[in-house]
């Protein structure tokens, strides 16, 4: 039908009598127009499969206002929804611009359709339905490229509070840390002070003179009598230190019985080894708590 239309021009004019030149001049114009005409119509076809994609893209765009982003990915879930968020928004940006070019294109295909001859009026209003879509979409996916800006924004005061949040946090529990380090030193200090004691051995001119004992009390005539007691003022460098907890026996030289002159009771000790108040062998401590109470230097004089 289309090569009908295009050759009735030809014979009207071939009937009129024109001549060699006007009639390849009107076969060409002819040409140009149907050729004119199949652009025009593929434009169209283009713009309706374009209109089709910008729906789609818009429709993916709305879903990522309302649903959130997919765990698994490290990140926290504002975070993630701030990130599948953006990248909408990058989408919706990109389908605004392509928007404007195809409403441009449009427009020009309209001039071009007017100027064609007989003015195709299918095809103009064709066109003319396509830009009123295009129209309706690009203020559609304005609307959602400023919802998903404001949700972005919206987003990153969030996260902004979030993380000074989170530095809050952090920074108390850098501070709690360091008090407890500092707690649990004290006490293993306390604990340590606690359980540790002294004690020390020798002859009484040894004790005596090492300062850790000394002789008291008064004799007149055969009655009273000096005995031998800790000194009032002990120092630490002059024992043997040990842990009460895990030391529970001190070694004695052999052939050799000491007796108390500190007030240990030898009744929480391991009467083995005791004979009328003096040990021989070793001291070992059966109750290390009661034992140690009564003091917590050791003085053992050798009998």
């Amino acid at each position: 039908m289309r090569r009908i239309m295009m050759v009735l021009p030809l014979i009207a004019l071939f009937a009129c009598g024109p001549s060699k030149e006007e009639f390849e001049k009107a076969q060409a114009d002819a040409q140009a127009l149907s050729a004119e005409k199949d652009s025009l119509i593929t434009e169209v076809l283009e713009t309706s499969k374009f209109v089709n994609s910008i729906n789609e893209e818009l429709a993916k765009a709305r879903t990522a206002l309302v649903s959130p982003a997919p765990a698994g990915d490290g990140q926290s879930p504002v975070e993630r929804d701030r990130a599948a968020r953006a990248q909408a928004l990058d989408r919706v940006t990109a389908l605004v611009a392509r928007l404007n070019e195809t409403e441009q294109r449009l427009e020009q295909s309209t001039q071009r359709a007017k100027s064609l001859s007989g003015r195709n009026s299918k095809l103009l209003q064709q066109i003319e339905e396509y830009k009123a879509s295009i129209d309706s979409l690009q203020a559609t996916a304005m609307r959602t490229e400023a919802q998903l800006r404001g949700v972005i924004d919206s987003q990153a005061v969030q996260i902004a509070g979030l993380t000074q949040d989170l530095d809050t946090t952090r920074a108390a529990k850098e501070q709690l840390s360091a008090e407890k380090a500092v707690l649990t030193d004290s006490v293993g200090q306390l604990t340590t002070y606690k359980n540790t004691v002294y004690y020390v051995m020798g002859t009484e001119s040894e004790l005596i003179e090492k300062g850790v004992a000394v002789k008291e009390g008064k004799k007149f005539l055969f009655f009273g009598g000096k005995q031998l007691v800790p000194a009032r003022s002990l120092n630490p460098a002059d024992f043997t230190a040990l842990d009460k907890t895990h030391q529970v026996t001190i070694a004695l030289p052999p052939d050799a019985k000491y007796r108390l002159v500190s007030r240990q009771d030898l009744a929480y000790a391991d009467s083995t080894n005791i004979q009328d108040g003096k040990v021989s062998g070793a001291l070992h401590i059966t109750s290390p708590e009661e034992f140690w109470a009564g003091a917590k230097y050791l003085i053992l004089v050798r009998d």
